[in-house]
């Protein structure tokens, strides 16, 4: 019985000194509080933009075959001028006339003040013009987008097709800009890709 017993305790003392990990030791563990390392932390900006300018002061659309930067340029004109390409493209503002929406429904603006602008695009050059993709927008003097109007009564009517070499394209824009907001805007028209978008500036009257 003595010899048992003894035994019985060696096994005892041997289960519970394997259970405990050695003095000074802690258990190896997988901690989850810690982060994962940010990719982009400590990253500069993507370098080539340098934002609006002058002379661009909405960046140009996306389109396809056209991956790098308009190859004929102009510079921006007056209002009342024309924007002229060593080409023979020439943009020009024909009419801006005022009013105010009268359509009711849903969706609809009524007594919402608009401005009415006829531009046309000669094409004096010897290559077709794709206006398919045009792309207008008239910013007021802190540079903020006025909303394009749709109103049936606005009349407005979009460039569209592709404009021959030696032929003229005419359309309507119309935008949402109070009377107080007309003294000073910017009109930019982006036409297509080969070209830089016809910037113009000045007061609407």
């Amino acid at each position: 019985m003595s010899i048992a017993a003894l035994a019985l305790c060696v096994s005892l003392v041997a289960c519970s000194g394997s259970s405990e990990p050695p003095s000074g030791t802690e258990p190896t563990t997988t901690s989850s509080a810690t982060p994962a390392p940010d990719p982009t932390a400590g990253a500069d900006a993507p370098g080539g933009s340098e934002g609006p300018s002058a002379d661009e002061p909405v960046a140009k659309i996306e389109r396809a075959g056209h991956s790098g930067a308009p190859s004929v340029k102009a510079d921006p004109a007056d209002i009342s001028d024309a924007v002229s390409y060593d080409d023979g493209v020439s943009v020009t503002i024909d009419d801006v006339s005022f009013a105010a929406e009268t359509s009711q429904g849903p969706g609809s603006f009524p007594d919402r003040e608009y401005a009415r602008l006829t531009i046309t695009v000669d094409n004096d050059s010897s290559e077709a013009i794709d206006l398919g993709t045009s792309v207008l927008t008239l910013l007021d003097a802190s540079g903020t987008a006025a909303v394009r109007v749709y109103a049936a009564e606005a009349e407005a009517t979009d460039f569209a097709g592709v404009l021959a070499a030696g032929k003229s394209a005419t359309a309507a824009y119309a935008f949402a800009i109070p009377a107080d907001a007309r003294d000073e805007v910017t009109l930019v028209v982006d036409f297509d890709g080969d070209h830089t978008s016809a910037v113009f500036r000045g007061g609407l009257d």
